[in-house]
């Protein structure tokens, strides 16, 4: 790119020559400049426009003469060209100093225009008279001392006229514009632009509103925009750009030309990047009605929009929404603004909260390493694929693996969709703790749910949480997930999550889909094998289908009593679930703004749980929801008989309320209910057995209640889950890094760009899942009167269909008549539906068709009916039995008692006569 040269013309205005042909001058000099990158662009007409402008004076009135002399002729050179014009700029005298540009006035006009310019306060004159042209991108400056920085030595104001030096400039005509920052010109001592013709004032002076003052620091020129712009939407104003370049930034009021004095320029500090006010003029003089009733349209841009919110939503990711905003933005400024404008710039505002996507991936290592530095004992790994692109995330904290010493040893895991440009899923790991709260192990970021990825996640899940004997995953049925945990933890069982198995069992069942769920819950629940296989058999005489898909699966699986391990009370992943719900807002956020909410999130969790541990009573030994079921069964248990059948390995025969015995060994921890077994919580008949040994005379040994207790149920255990501090990662401005961890980058992972439209955020619900109020009022019955072709008048009766998707059966769009062999009939035309094997058919056919469909789903529908109906005849009729059983059993009584009354009165009778 070639250099652009900074040329300046220095003149003088409103002289004449003496008969000696002597310029007489009766004001201060003063200087132009161009900026070009050859001298021959500049013209006659050109540097006639400039000296107009810079003395204020119209050129339509005015006719100038240009002149110069130099110092070995006596006699003036006229410029009447562009000739003439490259012939000045080029001529120097000996001492290499430019001539002096003489200007005079045709007529005597333009001294009066002149005297009318507004002289500044007290102060230096430099830069009192500087103009901006912002076609030709050119700056004017008044001829102050270039070499002597004392601008006191410049200040002489006299009356209403500026007195300025009247010496040529030493400086060489032809500058090339400076590329270092460093060696530029110092904006401090360019402070001012002529103040327009002063107009009589016709409303009082009034505040920008800005509350800009001088000295005033600024991070960028943007956000001076950004305030100059909000402030002048708000109170009403214009503003002109005079200069806008890497250097500074002058801004001016939009009615300057009618007397407004305000104005504003901002120059960058040297060998910095932060901007400085340097003029202010704060008050107004102009008019809004003006401003009101001009054709500029006022229209709000993303901004604008973002700055509005960063004033009344700082530093907060959650913004109304985009129409709301515009309503917002109406009542604070005045500024209409369209929707798409809103939702733009509420996504500027959040990225300029928590950053853009791709520096989220730039900064991961430092993040990692300062997360790493502020929680000790923290694991992370991060794997990189080709060009150093981000592929694998994950994360385990340093308090949460030490917690787990005193959880039970379970695992759940699941994944859930990133709401985010990049996509990707979130991974979590989490367990119980002993108060049944949820607990986080480990999280990450996978691309998508499939064996690498899985296995992956889960070896570096090992490397925290080793393969331990009695381990045992809980997730849905998902085939990587439970491939990996076979391939990666080879001695841990895996169980399925009975919530997933049943929406998947809902699928097999036609008839009542609800109470098949519940049925299934009750057999998935059931402790002893008998209790089981009496509950799965009623099930299956309902519902055979669901019956076989279960027994596929494997009662091992989904069956509490069938189950090998331990897994307590958790048969669900409902845990991972939660943690997934919590973060639902938090997935639309960027990499690392998720992860700090996250962390967040979790040193909340651990305070709140560490103060409830801390504030149990000293006397209480387990936690507060295990102490709520032993207090619940103490009530029952005190009411069981218990027999001593082995006193020295303390086992009982226990009887509950129904007469029925179970052996209870308090040594072993064990019921024949194996509820004592599963849950490792006493059960009713442990209790009352533990309660009869408490009162046994001269007993020898030492058992309660809370000891046969698990101790992850312990207080201790809980307080110790929580007992280590969880820190989030402070702000970066306070990261101190090592060299080798500043070099460490990655780079957004690949992504396909997406369709038109919103991102989906719901999943689409199966057809068996219960709709919303919103998708039931998608779904109103479709109405549709088929007609005979040889009538008239309808012969079918209306059809009345349900359907969420209105286009699949039951509605004629048109019929169009075709002349085909000489005969024209009607056809069934439905080329925007979907393909139902006829697009173009005969009438005849095509109602036929629809009928016989629609038919069989009546039929269907009947025969679900029936069988419903059947299944509810049965119960009726054997409650009918059962009732009619004690009517029988109330008569017999009844008659008793009246025989007996009958027998009671007659002996009264004979009592009496005799």
């Amino acid at each position: 790119m070639k250099k652009k040269i900074h040329t300046k013309v220095h003149f003088d205005f409103g002289g004449y020559y003496s008969e000696v042909n002597e310029w007489i001058g009766k004001n201060s000099l003063y200087v132009i400049s161009f900026k070009t990158s050859s001298l021959e662009k500049i013209s006659y007409s050109m540097l006639v426009d400039k000296i107009m402008k810079k003395v204020a004076i119209d050129e339509a009135s005015v006719k100038l003469k240009l002149s110069y002399n130099l110092s070995k002729v006596r006699r003036e050179t006229y410029i009447v060209n562009d000739e003439d014009v490259f012939i000045f700029l080029t001529e120097s005298d000996e001492e290499s100093r430019i001539p002096v540009l003489h200007v005079e006035e045709l007529n005597g006009i333009g001294v009066e225009r002149r005297e009318e310019i507004s002289v500044p306060e007290r102060r230096s004159s430099v830069g009192v008279n500087v103009i901006e042209d912002d076609v030709l991108n050119e700056v004017c400056e008044m001829v102050h001392d270039g070499y002597d920085n004392d601008v006191n030595d410049c200040e002489n104001v006299v009356g209403t006229e500026i007195v300025a030096i009247e010496r040529p400039m030493e400086r060489p005509v032809n500058s090339v514009e400076e590329q270092d920052e460093d060696d530029r010109i110092d904006y401090d001592d360019i402070h001012d632009i002529p103040r327009s013709v002063e107009v009589t004032p016709q409303v009082i002076e009034w505040d920008d509103g800005t509350g800009i003052e001088i000295g005033q620091e600024f991070c960028s020129r943007e956000a001076v925009w950004e305030l100059v712009n909000r402030a002048a939407k708000k109170e009403v104003f214009g503003v002109y750009t005079i200069k806008s370049d890497p250097l500074r930034l002058m801004l001016r009021c939009r009615q300057a030309s009618k007397g407004c004095t305000w104005y504003l320029r901002v120059a960058r500090t040297k060998k910095s990047h932060f901007w400085s006010v340097r003029v202010h003029r704060k008050m107004h003089t102009c008019s809004r009605s003006v401003e009101t009733t001009s054709n500029s349209i006022q229209r709000g841009t993303p901004r604008l929009i973002a700055s509005v919110l960063h004033c009344d939503y700082p530093g907060n990711l959650e913004t109304p929404t985009p129409k709301n905003i515009m309503s917002i933005v109406r009542g604070r400024l005045g500024v209409h603004c369209s929707y798409s404008t809103a939702l733009r710039g509420k996504m500027l505002h959040v990225s300029d909260v928590r950053g853009t996507p791709e520096r989220s991936y730039t900064m991961l290592f430092s993040y990692l390493y300062m997360l790493e530095k502020v929680n000790p004992g923290t694991v992370t790994y991060v794997e990189l694929e080709g060009e150093k692109k981000f592929k694998y995330l994950f994360i385990a904290l340093g308090a949460c693996i030490e917690g787990f010493r005193a959880m039970r040893k379970v695992i759940v895991v699941d994944a859930t969709h990133l709401k985010t440009v990049y996509g990707g899923m979130l991974v979590i790991a989490t367990a119980q703790d002993p108060n049944h709260h949820h607990y986080p192990l480990a999280f990450g970021i996978i691309d998508s749910e499939k064996d690498v990825s899985w296995i992956w996640f889960l070896e570096k899940l090992k490397t925290v949480y080793s393969d331990v004997p009695g381990l045992v995953f809980i997730s849905d049925r998902h085939q990587s997930i439970k491939k990996a945990v076979k391939t990666v933890y080879p001695n841990a069982l895996h169980a399925a999550c009975i919530w997933h198995l049943c929406q998947n069992m809902r699928d097999r069942v036609t008839i009542d889909k609800d109470g098949a769920a519940v049925k299934f819950r009750d057999c998935a629940h059931a402790y002893t094998e008998s209790e089981f296989e009496k509950e799965f058999g009623h099930f299956t005489s309902l519902w055979p289908k669901a019956a076989d898909f279960l027994v596929k699966v494997g009662f091992e699986k989904w069956s509490r009593c069938h189950f090998k391990g331990d897994k307590y009370n958790i048969d669900t992943s409902n845990s991972a679930e939660s943690i997934n719900g919590v973060f639902k807002k938090a997935r639309k956020y960027h990499l690392l703004p998720m992860i700090d909410v996250m962390i967040s999130k979790f040193s909340e969790w651990f305070n709140e749980h560490r103060q409830a541990s801390g504030s149990c009573p000293i006397t209480a030994q387990v936690v507060p929801t295990v102490e709520n079921i032993l207090h619940i069964r103490c009530q029952v248990a005190a009411k069981l008989t218990v027999f001593e059948l082995n006193s020295y390995n303390q086992e009982y025969n226990v009887i509950d309320l129904n007469s029925v015995s179970f052996l209870v060994d308090l040594k072993m921890k064990s019921c024949s209910c194996k509820c004592f077994d599963i849950d490792k919580i006493p059960c009713v008949h442990a209790m009352a057995a533990a309660r009869h040994l408490a009162r046994k005379e001269g007993r020898n040994a030492d058992t309660t209640i809370y000891g046969l207790c698990s101790v992850y149920y312990l207080i201790d255990s809980w307080s110790l889950a929580y007992y280590r501090t969880l820190y989030v990662v402070p702000h970066e401005s306070v990261w101190v890094l090592p060299a080798h961890i500043k070099e460490l980058v990655a780079f957004p992972p690949e992504y396909t760009p997406k369709g038109p439209g919103r991102n989906q955020e719901k999943r689409f619900p199966s057809a068996d899942r219960p709709q919303s109020s919103s998708a039931r009022l998608q779904a109103l019955p479709i109405t549709a009167t088929i007609s005979s072709p040889s009538c008239r008048q309808p012969r079918c009766p209306i059809v009345t269909l349900n359907h969420p998707r209105p286009k699949l059966v039951g509605i004629v769009e048109r019929r169009m008549p075709m002349q085909i062999g000489g005969f024209q009939k009607n056809v069934f035309v439905a080329e925007e539906y979907e393909s139902r094997n006829h697009l173009i058919q005969w009438w005849d056919q095509a109602v036929t068709e629809e009928l016989e469909k629609v038919n069989h789903k009546l039929d269907s529908a009947l025969r679900h009916g029936q069988l419903a109906c059947n299944h509810a005849l049965e119960s009726i009729r054997e409650t009918i039995h059962l009732m009619q059983g004690e009517i029988e059993t109330l008569k017999e009584s009844y008659v008793y008692e009246n025989v007996d009354a009958r027998i009671t009165q007659v002996r009264k009778m004979g009592s009496s006569h005799t």
